[in-house]
């Protein structure tokens, strides 16, 4: 059998009537020259890009079901005498165009949109599109009801297909490459808590907090290899019991927060050995301070560090769970909501157990101030099970905001702070009041700018690298470890498309009765955009919990306008400036954060194919008919090896393969692929991922096969009706 890891093609294809006809395309994509003003725009370019570097590089069988395949095929749609399943979209597009001519009773330009139509329709589900083929559409090419000519902000992306001119001898090779096979990678998932309190008497009283993990987070072949528990409780020198799964993991007294780390499978603190990839994952925290508030305060995380062969672990999720509390008092949730694109929509919906009817849920946003949301309608309310359930919908939400000056481009991209109330923050609940994590949550409607596929391997990694001044805060433990004045410096792999980095911290806000606030400013830098400020207090609203930064490729400036590649591969900067001053009672106020005990991530994503490259005049190296290739990549420092072809294959390096790449097709291909996949492979330029031993590289050659069109254009704009 075999070995089938990642593949490279050259498209020979056979016609009938004794014409030899020879399809082969190189594509490139023209984004619009226009210089978009919105956000919206901005994210439909990338999609509308993705889309037809999609469509130009996945077989068509990876984007429609066996069951359309086998109709297409026995009705004629897909003649596979011309063509097979295993082309991509296009590329059966094309063929069909440059033999029309050659077959007018065969309807192959009618066949060529009814499969486009298809896959354009299952792909782009939430746009308006229409497709065009040397300026040609149709009803099947566009969305139904769509009309471009009444569209306002409409994308293009441009695709140039190109062959050789009738009866001439083709003037060497091309390649692609895509993989379809991984063999581990290295990511990391992270779980963030919220400002979350209520009454504790006495130990009787301790509020029982369950961060969900849940079962598709994690892949289940997952090989945890480090588990790290961040506590940080709501009232300084709390007492904890901290729980996995229902197995008792620690207990002790927290002064300021404690951290909790497990490298050991089969000892310590048995955190790893608790925790199940691929199934559901309870991690529970239960907290008092007698006579105070027992919680946790918003820099609480789960962190988990683990491998996969799964390449795609990203999701981008419509809905953002409330953790689940119980507590002998009412209950008050900071939700620190992280919307990794723009926001369309939003509603929320929060279900309290052990209640009675009039038992008061509120709703509202943070900003300088509290900006409260009435309800869209009266709760419900369940006597049988004492559970009561609020909706807020998008309109009541939206409404309110701008009632108060703020709108979805304020909390688009970045993180916000919604509050919910539940219960009397002094009344004793029996039995006790039950914020329910799985029916209280945020639904966003967002759209994330980034199109994934099959071949998408995200992966994301620490950021731990920063430098810290200003370590002078007062009444407070330990206080040259809180800081005013922190830049954190992180490097983007070259060949990777950044989504978004996130930042997480305990801070420390010292108030006076003055209504003057310490300024609060967050810079960015990176060699396309300079340094621009993506917050500034004045004249931004004051931040009270400054526990979160984050930020997408491309978000929105200090003064919320669009602010393109805000993340790019290479050196980019997060630099927080705090202030720190005097009333006019000679007071001091100002605001700290703690680095030390802060949390940084960044995520991107890399494409695992490689679309066509260049003509060359040669497919691979004399005498070879298969290359067996050693690489490194980033996970250790010994070399890996990986076989292209079929024996009997020749060794060489990685370093060779790119010593070659401006003579040979595959070599050129392998290079390109291993670029998207974060390197060249060389022991000095890793690639991201580690590739499995018995991947094999398919390659054949297209001969000399005279070709029988000319260029073909193909445009495809995109739209939302908003």
């Amino acid at each position: 059998m075999k070995r089938r890891g990642f593949v490279f093609t050259l498209d020979a294809i056979l016609a009938l009537l004794l014409v030899t006809i020879f399809v082969v395309s190189i594509s490139q994509i023209n984004p619009n020259a226009q210089v978009y003003s919105t956000y919206m725009r901005s994210q439909s370019k990338y999609v509308a890009e993705d889309t037809l570097t999609m469509f130009r590089t996945l077989p068509l069988r990876e984007l429609v079901p066996p069951e359309k395949l086998e109709e297409w095929i026995s009705d004629g749609t897909l003649n596979t005498t011309l063509v097979t399943p295993d082309m991509s979209p296009i590329d059966i597009v094309a063929t069909y165009w440059a033999t029309a001519p050659v077959f007018p009773d065969a309807n192959l330009k009618h066949k060529a949109e009814v499969i486009m139509g298809y896959v354009l329709n299952n792909t782009l589900t939430d746009y308006n599109y229409e497709l065009m083929i040397n300026n040609y559409t149709s009803p099947y090419l566009r969305k139904t009801g769509a009309n471009y000519s009444t569209a306002s902000d409409v994308t293009p992306a441009t695709l140039l297909l190109s062959g050789y001119a009738y009866n001439q001898t083709p003037r060497g090779y091309m390649a692609r490459a895509f993989l379809n096979n991984l063999g581990s990678k290295e990511n990391t998932y992270t779980a963030r808590g919220g400002y979350i309190y209520a009454r504790t008497d006495n130990q009787d009283d301790a509020v029982i907090i369950k961060y969900i993990i849940p079962a598709d987070a994690i892949p289940k072949d997952a090989e945890i290899q480090e588990i790290n528990w961040f506590l940080e409780p709501a009232r300084v020198g709390s007492n904890y019991e901290v729980y996995l799964n229902g197995q008792l993991i620690w207990s002790g007294y927290v002064d300021n927060n404690e951290k909790l780390v497990d490298t050991n499978p089969s000892g310590g603190l048995e955190l790893i050995e608790n925790f199940k990839p691929g199934e559901t994952n309870v991690f529970e925290v239960r907290v008092y301070k007698s006579g105070y508030d027992g919680g946790e305060k918003g820099a609480q995380y789960i962190k988990i560090k683990y491998t996969t062969s799964i390449p795609s672990t990203l999701k981008f999720n419509d809905k953002f769970y409330f953790e689940d509390v119980t507590a002998k008092h009412g209950i008050t949730a900071w939700k620190y909501l992280f919307i990794p694109g723009k926001l369309n929509a939003l509603s929320i919906q929060i279900a309290v157990g052990n209640v009675s009817a009039q038992t008061p849920v509120s709703l509202s946003f943070m900003f300088n101030e509290e900006i409260p949301i009435p309800l869209s309608a009266p709760c419900q309310y369940n006597a049988t099970t004492m559970t009561k359930v609020c909706y807020w919908d998008n309109t009541t939400i939206a409404t309110a905001l701008e009632n108060a000056g703020y709108n979805y481009t304020h909390i688009s991209s970045r993180y916000t702070t919604i509050i919910v109330r539940a219960g009397y923050e002094n009344t004793e609940y029996v039995p006790n009041i039950h914020l329910i994590g799985n029916e209280s949550f945020v639904y966003a409607d967002y759209t994330p700018g980034v199109l994934l596929t099959s071949y998408t391997i995200d992966i994301t990694e620490p950021i731990n690298q920063y430098t810290a001044s200003l370590c002078d805060a007062s009444d407070v433990d330990d206080p040259s470890s809180w800081c005013r004045d922190v830049t954190w410096t992180f490097e983007i792999p070259y060949g990777t498309t950044p989504l978004w980095v996130k930042f997480q911290f305990p801070w420390y806000y010292l108030d006076t009765s003055s209504e003057k606030t310490p300024t609060q400013e967050i810079e960015i830098t990176n060699d396309y955009i300079g340094s621009q400020y993506i917050y500034q207090h004045p004249p931004n609203p004051f931040i009270y919990a400054l526990a979160r930064i984050g930020y997408t490729r491309n978000t929105f400036d200090s003064q919320f306008r669009l602010l393109n590649n805000a993340l790019i591969p290479g050196e980019n900067k997060v630099h927080i400036s705090l202030g720190k001053d005097t009333d006019e009672n000679g007071d001091e106020y100002g605001y700290w954060i703690q680095p030390q005990n802060g949390d940084g991530e960044l995520t991107y994503v890399i494409q695992g194919f490689a679309g066509y490259g260049n003509v060359f005049p040669e497919l691979l190296r004399s005498g070879c008919s298969g290359y067996n290739i050693t690489y490194y990549w980033t996970g250790d420092s010994s070399p890996h090896y990986v076989t292209a072809g079929d024996a009997p294959y020749c060794d060489i390096t990685a370093q060779d393969l790119l010593d070659g790449m401006e003579r040979y097709a595959v070599d050129d291909a392998i290079i390109r692929l291993f670029r998207n996949l974060g390197g060249d492979g060389t022991q000095t330029n890793p690639i991201l991922i580690k590739l499995p031993p018995t991947v094999n590289v398919v390659f054949v050659s297209m001969g000399n096969i005279p070709g029988l069109f000319k260029p073909i254009t193909i445009t495809l704009r995109i739209w939302r009706e908003d």
